[in-house]
C-alpha cells in the first residue's frame, strides 16, 4: 500500500469504521487504539521482546483482550532462512538463540505471564487466571526423579552444553559428538530412554521457566546450575511440571443484562456520531469501560453523571447533556424509571464562561506575570493559578502555553497523554518519572484537549 492508503485504512481502525485491520508487525506498532479487543499474531514472532511489545497493543482501556499467537514449524524455518542470511556470526547465534526462546515459550505449560516477566528478569509466582495454561491447566506430575537425572547429566557434562545435547546423552545417543566426547561412559548416559525427546524438552523448559536451571544468553545457550539446581538434586526441592493436552478456547462474556447490553449498543453508536463530527478515535470521547458504567448505572443527572469513573468535569460539560438525553430516551421507550431535571442545569453542560476568579488570574495573566507572580499577587498557591489557566485554556480563552511551559516539555507530555490517557493526572506524571509537575501537566493536558476539537 502506498502512504495515503495505509493513513486511510488506519483512521477507519483508530475512529471505529471497520473492526479488524490486517498489517504487518511494523504498521501494526504504530496503531495507538486504547481499545484494541484482539491481537492475533498469523506469523510466530522472531523473539519474545517483539511479542511482549506486540501484544501490549491491546487492552490498554483495562479491559479484557485476548492474544492469540499461530504456531507452525514452517514459520521457524522461514525466521532460519532469514537469521541464516545475517553475516555476522555473533549475530546470527543470538538471533537462532532468540527464535529457541519463543518456540520454548509457545511449546509452554507453565504460566506465560511467569515465564514473560521471568525473561525480564522479574519474579512472578505464576497462576495469573488469564493465559491459556493458566485457564485450562495441564495435568501435573510429579518430575522429580525425571529433573534430578537431567540437572545431574548438566553437571556431569560439565555445564558446557544445550539441551538438545543433554536429551541426546540421556536417551543413549550414538551420534559421534557424543561418542569422540566419550560422554557415553557417563553414569547419566541411557537413563533417560523411557522418555521421549519431547518429554525432556518440556521437561527442561519447565526447569528454565521455574528458576531451577540457567541458560547462557550469548547465542550459544549453555546450561547452567544454579543454588535450585543444586536443592532438587538434593531433594530439597520438588518438581512438578505440566503435562500438553488438547482444549477448547471460550468466548469471554460480559456481565451486563440484556437491557443494559442494548443501552450499551445506542451509547457506542452515538460516542461513534460525536467522534466523526471532530474527527476522534471514539475512545477519547469515553473510553468502553465508562459507557459499560453508563449502561449499568444509567446516570439521568449531571451528579449522577460526573459518579461515572472516566467522565470528570472536562467531559461532563462537554459531552453530558447529549449522554443523560440518550440514557433517559432509552429509559422511557423501555419503560425503565426515569429521572429528570431542569432544562436550566442541563444548560450548565455547555456553559463556556469563566468564573470571576477565573478573569482575575487572566488579567494578570495578560499583564505578562508569571504563574508564581500571579500567585502571590493574588495570595493564592501557585497550583491553583496553574488550574485556574488550564481552565481558561479549556474554555477556549488566549491564554498561550509556550509562555507556561517549554515546547520540548510540552512534546513529552502530550506523547505520555497519547500512551496513557486524558482522563487522571497521575498516571501521565509516574509515567514520565515524575519530572514534570502536575500544574505542567495539567496545562499541557488542557491544550492538547483543546486540540483535540480541531483535530
Amino acid at each position: 500500500m502506498n502512504d495515503e492508503e495505509r493513513t486511510i485504512n488506519q483512521t477507519k481502525f483508530i475512529r471505529d469504521d471497520v473492526d479488524v485491520i490486517v498489517a504487518t508487525v511494523a504498521f501494526g506498532m504504530g496503531i495507538n487504539k486504547p481499545d484494541v479487543r484482539f491481537v492475533i499474531h498469523y506469523d510466530l514472532p522472531k523473539n519474545i521482546e517483539g511479542y511482549y511489545q506486540e501484544t501490549g497493543r491491546s487492552g490498554r482501556d483495562g479491559e479484557a483482550a485476548q492474544c492469540i499467537l499461530f504456531f507452525s514449524y514452517g514459520d521457524k524455518k522461514n525466521i532460519e532462512y532469514l537469521i541464516g542470511q545475517k553475516d555476522d556470526e555473533q549475530e546470527q547465534r543470538i538471533a537462532e538463540q532468540q527464535l529457541r526462546r519463543i518456540i520454548n515459550y509457545a511449546e509452554a505449560t507453565e504460566c506465560r505471564h511467569r515465564i514473560l516477566l521471568g525473561y525480564f528478569g522479574e519474579d512472578f509466582p505464576g497462576n495469573c487466571g488469564n493465559c491459556d495454561n493458566c485457564k485450562y491447566p495441564k495435568p501435573i506430575e510429579d518430575w522429580t526423579i525425571e529433573a534430578m537425572k537431567f540437572l545431574s547429566c548438566v553437571a556431569r557434562t560439565k555445564e558446557r552444553f544445550g539441551m538438545n545435547y543433554i536429551i541426546d546423552v540421556l536417551r543413549g545417543s550414538k551420534s559421534q559428538k557424543v561418542l569422540d566426547r566419550k560422554h557415553d561412559k557417563l553414569s547419566t548416559y541411557g537413563i533417560g530412554k523411557e522418555r521421549s525427546s519431547d518429554e525432556w524438552k518440556n521437561l527442561a523448559r519447565s526447569l528454565l521457566h521455574q528458576g531451577l536451571m540457567e541458560e547462557t544468553t550469548d547465542g550459544y545457550s549453555v546450561l547452567k546450575l544454579n543454588q535450585n539446581s543444586w536443592d532438587v538434586m538434593g531433594r530439597k526441592i520438588k518438581v512438578e511440571i505440566a503435562i500438553e493436552k488438547k482444549h477448547k478456547i471460550e468466548k469471554t462474556t460480559t456481565s451486563l443484562a440484556a437491557d443494559e447490553q442494548r443501552l450499551l449498543k445506542e451509547l457506542r453508536a452515538l460516542r461513534k456520531r460525536i467522534a466523526d463530527e471532530q474527527s476522534l478515535a471514539p475512545t477519547a470521547v469515553f473510553q468502553d469501560t465508562t459507557l459499560q458504567q453508563m449502561a449499568k448505572k444509567q446516570p439521568q443527572t449531571l451528579d449522577k453523571f460526573i459518579n461515572i469513573s472516566g467522565v470528570g468535569n472536562w467531559k461532563r460539560d462537554k459531552y453530558g447533556k447529549q449522554f443523560i438525553e440518550a440514557i433517559r430516551n432509552y429509559c422511557v421507550e423501555y419503560g425503565l424509571p426515569a429521572n429528570s431535571e431542569p432544562i436550566r442545569e442541563l444548560a450548565k453542560v455547555v456553559d463556556n464562561v469563566p468564573s470571576m476568579t477565573q478573569i482575575e488570574t487572566l488579567e494578570l495573566y495578560k499583564k505578562g506575570l508569571t504563574i508564581n507572580a500571579i500567585a502571590n499577587e493574588r495570595g493564592l498557591k501557585s497550583s491553583t493559578i496553574a488550574s485556574h489557566l488550564a481552565e481558561l485554556i479549556e474554555k477556549e480563552q488566549p491564554v498561550d502555553i509556550d509562555r507556561l511551559v517549554k515546547p520540548e516539555i510540552q512534546t513529552e507530555i502530550m506523547a505520555a497523554i497519547e500512551e496513557v490517557g486524558d482522563e487522571k493526572l497521575t498516571p501521565i506524571y509516574e509515567y514520565l518519572q515524575e519530572r514534570y509537575s502536575y500544574g505542567e501537566i495539567k496545562l499541557v493536558r488542557a491544550f492538547w484537549r483543546s486540540e483535540q476539537l480541531y483535530f
